[in-house]
């Protein structure tokens, strides 16, 4: 069995090798292969990532660059000679472009986008195509010349430009003329008339928003904006309140304005309350070279000059009608002035341009109103607003509510004395003539005398008895007569009278009345009364009751005293049971502008009078803030105006606006400001979006390209002044692609 096992190991070992290297041939030739496979697997895919990351850093450079050559054409004033003037930098005015003109003269286009043909060429045998670009820019809004230097928001503006509250078919809601057949009106923001608008004779009206109308608009040709609607619905008043109103104040303290104002000189009105048209056209109807400065604050102006008012008096002032007149040579400041600035507009610091403008609120009440009427020589009025966050600067206000309501000190509660009186002996007289008795409070305040036994009254029996007659003269002075609080200055006396209950036997008896504040009437002599009587006494026909009114509208009224004086010879009798004075009288209030307030009122009346009159070919008005009076007319005609007339809009009953014939303003006459961050005139930004067209090389177009990037850039000009000086700031860069 051994040799058996010994023969099979030895036939294994005589076996042949060669499937064994067969084996190992494939084995090696198929990693050989698998390595192979894989090199040129890796090698192709970096192949085409090569290439993608070029094509992705070609078009990257390209939108980087496109990018940094607007930039550049910003910061250095893009400029072809094809309309803009040299130097010329843009700073978002309206009618210009990021990027100049194309064009020139009227044929002269704002340029917003910059073509940049060709702008990585192909070179030679370069696998890539050639690549232009597109660089639109677009100007955010409220931004450079368009900004503001203060945060404005739809809570501290009004809704529309212009809004007419006024329904009644007495009166057109808006009505506008332009000089000459192709003129423009233009207004910045909406224009909205609760009933129609109407073009006199010539010109177009162009606004920014749109023009909406409830009954019409005539003619519908003339009225350009992106959206006409001329039936449109009716807006609701906004139902602003006064800055009296919300200092929850009332009526503010009678001010007496300058008598004059010299010519070639200055003169300054005092926040306050003013019922006097006549004395303030003594300052400013008058035909001198005048300028009249208005300290900051609240103006309510409520004047008494028209003989058809209740509260007016001849005595008081004349009757010239309630219209304060602003006449040739003057200029008018109200608000904070602008010393680093003497013309107008500019004058006063516009709550546009400062968040801290400190401003004026000029309110009329009543039939009150302002007319600016130059004729030859020139007249200016700049009225600024104050800067609130949360309500429109309101610069002009027409009273809405309250209504002048007489009181009355009627017998039942007539004035009595409430001093103890005094008895005095005037001249000379006899011993033994005696005086006065009984006079006290208790007995003087009452009719309730007795004659038969002198009881409950003041009572002198001259009780002389040597001879002669006697003569003598007693007086009692009584004090007091005072209202439980004192009538403020301003009150308007129409009528006071004295309830004076007495008896004489001799000579009639006398009595002189003296306010506490100003000159005492004249002595009146009462009538003889035989028995006790009571006679009524009207001081408003005595002498010296124009002086007792001015006294009390000028200084108001605390008190009174009554000086009764008898003349008596002996054994006559004089008593006297009450004295009680009764006064009729208006104190100062808010008067809103309605008809039903004062008889003869137009302001308030559809196709009455206006409230603010601009009129003459050498007169100019600017109101920089909210006009807001929505019972009273505007009307005005303009003439050299070099800026915006409203600049925070205005909201009234009716408003004409003419363009005379020398008017040249391309601006808007009325604007709204848009929305601002505040940034003021000093910062643009604007949006730039690069568009790449790869394989063309000219014509590209943002609607033919690729967007490839979009930055926002921020251009500020120290001091506002635009200069190769200018900075730019990056504020955001993203690429699309």
């Amino acid at each position: 069995m051994t040799g058996r096992l010994r023969g099979r190991i030895l036939q294994v070992r005589r076996t042949d090798d060669r499937g064994a290297l067969l084996i190992i041939a494939i084995i090696i030739i198929t990693v050989v292969a698998l390595v192979t496979g894989f090199v040129l697997t890796r090698g192709d895919g970096s192949l085409r990532a090569t290439v993608a990351l070029r094509d992705v850093a070609r078009a990257s450079y390209a939108a980087d660059a496109s990018a940094q050559v607007a930039i550049n054409d910003l910061r250095t004033g893009y400029n072809v000679g094809l309309g803009e003037p040299d130097p010329w930098y843009y700073v978002n005015e309206i009618g210009t472009g990021c990027f100049g003109f194309d064009g020139s003269g009227a044929t002269s286009v704002a340029k917003n986008t910059l073509t940049l043909d060709g702008l990585i060429p192909k070179q030679g045998s370069d696998t890539q195509s050639v690549m232009s670009a597109a660089v639109r820019c677009t100007p955010e809004d409220a931004t450079g010349a368009q900004g503001s230097a203060v945060p404005i928001s739809n809570g501290n503006k009004p809704g529309n430009a212009i809004l007419t509250l006024g329904t009644s078919g007495a009166e057109n809601g808006f009505t506008f003329k332009t000089n000459g057949s192709g003129g423009a009106f233009r207004v910045r923001g909406g224009v909205w008339s609760n009933s129609n608008i109407v073009r006199n004779n010539n010109g177009t009206l162009e606004s920014t928003q749109y023009i909406r109308a409830h009954t019409g608009c005539s003619p519908v040709a003339a009225m350009n904006a992106p959206v006409v609607n001329c039936s449109a619905s009716t807006v609701a008043d906004p139902d602003y309140q006064s800055d009296l109103d919300i200092a929850g104040i009332g009526i503010p303290a009678l001010q007496t304005p300058p008598t004059s104002c010299p010519n070639g000189g200055t003169v300054t009105l005092t926040p306050g309350y003013y019922d006097d048209a006549t004395k303030l056209n003594a300052l400013t109807g008058t035909n001198t070279t005048c300028t009249i400065f208005m300290d900051p604050g609240t103006y309510y102006f409520d004047f008494h000059n028209n003989a058809a008012d209740p509260l007016y008096d001849a005595d008081i002032a004349s009757g010239s009608g309630d219209v304060w007149t602003i006449g040739s040579r003057k200029t008018l400041v109200a608000g904070t002035r602008d010393t680093s600035d003497t013309t107008v507009p500019g004058r006063c610091i516009s709550p546009i341009e400062d968040v801290n403008a400190h401003g004026v609120q000029l309110i009329f009440g009543g039939d009150s109103r302002m007319s600016i009427a130059a004729s030859g020589q020139a007249t200016a009025v700049e009225i600024c607003g104050s800067y609130h966050p949360n309500r429109p600067p309101i610069a002009i206000y027409g009273q809405k509510t309250g209504t002048a309501t007489q009181t009355v000190i009627a017998p039942a509660d007539a004035l009595t004395t409430d001093v103890a009186p005094t008895v005095t002996p005037t001249g000379t007289g006899p011993s033994g003539t005696g005086t006065f008795t009984g006079a006290t409070i208790a007995n003087l305040q009452t009719a309730d005398g007795n004659q038969a036994t002198n009881a409950n009254l003041a009572a002198w029996t001259n009780g002389f008895t040597g001879s002669g007659t006697g003569n003598a003269t007693r007086t009692v002075t009584m004090t007091g007569f005072a209202p439980a609080a004192a009538l403020p200055v301003g009150t308007v006396l129409t009528g006071a009278r004295l309830k004076v209950t007495h008896r004489s036997t001799g000579a009639q008896n006398k009595i002189t009345f003296s306010p506490d504040l100003g000159p005492a009437m004249a002595e009146y002599t009462l009538p003889t009364r035989s028995s006790l009587g009571t006679e009524d006494v009207d001081l408003s026909l005595r002498t010296g009751w124009a002086a007792f009114q001015k006294a009390v509208h000028d200084q108001g009224f605390t008190g009174a005293s009554v000086a009764f004086k008898a003349d008596l010879n002996k054994t006559q009798v004089s008593q006297l049971d009450a004295v009680r004075l009764e006064l009729t009288y208006y104190v100062p209030t808010l008067r809103g502008q309605t008809t039903s307030a004062i008889a003869g009122n137009t302001v308030a009346t559809p196709g009455g009078a206006p409230v603010v009159q601009a009129s003459g070919n050498s007169t100019t008005l600017y109101i920089q803030g909210t006009t807001y009076t929505p019972l009273s007319k505007i009307d005005l005609s303009l003439n050299n105006i070099d800026e915006s007339v409203f600049r925070f809009g205005v909201i009234a009953r009716s408003l004409v606006v003419f363009e005379t014939g020398s008017f040249d303003y391309p601006g808007a006459v009325i604007e709204l400001p848009d929305n601002s961050p505040g940034f003021g005139f000093e910062t643009t930004i604007v949006q730039l979006e690069i568009f790449l067209c790869a394989g063309l090389a000219s014509g590209c177009t943002p609607g033919t390209g690729e967007l490839a990037l979009t930055a926002r850039v921020k251009i500020f000009d120290e001091g506002g002044t635009p200069s190769n000086a200018r900075k730019i700031s990056v504020l955001s860069w993203s690429h699309s692609r």
